[in-house]
C-alpha cells in the first residue's frame, strides 16, 4: 500500500532512481581507498554496506519503473530500452559485487582476488552511469517521464 503523500507522483520511480546512483559510485571510491589500505576492513564493510544497499535501491528502481508508450518518439523508445537493460545489468552486477564483496570480507583475503572485487565494482559503477545518463536522455532530450508524459502504468 502507496502513503497518501506518494500518491500525489505520477510516477516514483525518480524518487528512489538517486539512490543506487549515489550508493553504487560511493562504493567505488571506498573500494579504491581499500586498494591502498588493505588491512582496513572497516573500509570493506563500508564497501559491502554501500554495494548492499546500492543493490536493493537498484532493485527497487527497477520495480518501481513504468512503461514508455507507444505514443513516444521511435529514438526515445530505443532509448528506454537500452536504459531499461542496463538498469537489469546495474543490478546483476551490483549483486555479484555485494557477494564477492561478503565473500572477501569472510574468507579469501588474496590481492589478487580484491584486484577482481574492484574490476566488477567499476563496472558496476560503469554500468549505473550508462543506466543514469539514458534516463537523463529520456527525461532532458525526450520529455519521457516528467508530468507523466509518454508512460504506461505496469
Amino acid at each position: 500500500m502507496i502513503p497518501n503523500f506518494l500518491k500525489e507522483f505520477s510516477n516514483l520511480h525518480p524518487l528512489v532512481v538517486h539512490f543506487p546512483i549515489v550508493l553504487l559510485l560511493l562504493a567505488v571510491l571506498v573500494q579504491l581507498a581499500v586498494l591502498f589500505f588493505p588491512k582496513n576492513n572497516q573500509l570493506k564493510w563500508l564497501t559491502f554496506l554501500l554495494l548492499a544497499s546500492g543493490c536493493i535501491a537498484a532493485l527497487v528502481a527497477i520495480y518501481t519503473a513504468v512503461h514508455i508508450s507507444g505514443d513516444a518518439d521511435d529514438k526515445a523508445i530505443e532509448i528506454f530500452e537500452t536504459h531499461q537493460f542496463f538498469g537489469k545489468l546495474t543490478f546483476w552486477f551490483s549483486f555479484a559485487a555485494t557477494i564477492l564483496r561478503f565473500i572477501t570480507l569472510k574468507w579469501f583475503k588474496k590481492k589478487l582476488l580484491e584486484i577482481f572485487v574492484s574490476a566488477v565494482i567499476i563496472t558496476t559503477a560503469v554500468l549505473v552511469t550508462i543506466t543514469a545518463h539514458r534516463g537523463a536522455q529520456l527525461v532532458h532530450i525526450y520529455d519521457v517521464g516528467p508530468k507523466g508524459n509518454d508512460v504506461m502504468s505496469i
